[in-house]
């Protein structure tokens, strides 16, 4: 079994290439602007925090969430950045399964985490994945369940950086 994109698994690539576009315009406004010329802020700090913003989130969001996860046997294969790499696991690995919930003003949806050892391995979830409760059923008879974990809007923003 294999997971499948949802249509809004594509937005985060669309707002990042919005946020880039933006950044090439403001950046291109400020240093060919005689406006900008005596203002340090606007041509350090601004270019500097929107780097870091699109980077962050982009690599987070694509490295975390936006993955293709595959069953075959006894291994887990996960795609990331659209399968730009590619890593395998043993079910054998995987400790187990907890699942967590993220409301957002129209839905909430939910979120599958696989743990090898401590660690949140792999992540599922019913946003970006269109087969969701399929693979949970799937993921459900072959590992054990942990149960139950909050959203930690600070965990999330930490495995960004992991």
């Amino acid at each position: 079994m294999k997971t499948k994109f949802t249509l809004k698994a594509y937005m985060p690539l669309l707002f990042s290439l919005i946020f880039l576009i933006f950044f090439i315009i403001f950046t291109y406004s400020v240093f060919t602007s005689p406006f900008y010329d005596d203002k340090l802020f606007p041509k350090i700090f601004l270019p500097v925090f929107f780097s870091f913003a699109t980077i962050s989130f982009f690599y987070g969001e694509f490295r975390t969430k936006c993955i293709t996860v595959e069953f075959i046997n006894n291994d887990i294969i996960v795609e990331r950045f659209f399968g730009v790499k590619t890593e395998i696991y043993k079910s054998s690995d995987i400790k187990g399964f907890k699942v967590s919930h993220l409301s957002s003003n129209s839905k909430t949806y939910e979120y599958l985490y696989l743990y090898k050892n401590e660690d949140k391995t792999i992540k599922i979830s019913q946003f970006y994945h269109k087969n969701y409760f399929e693979v949970k059923s799937e993921i459900n008879k072959k590992i054990k369940y942990l149960g139950y974990e909050k959203l930690s809007y600070l965990d999330e923003f930490k495995e960004i950086f992991k």
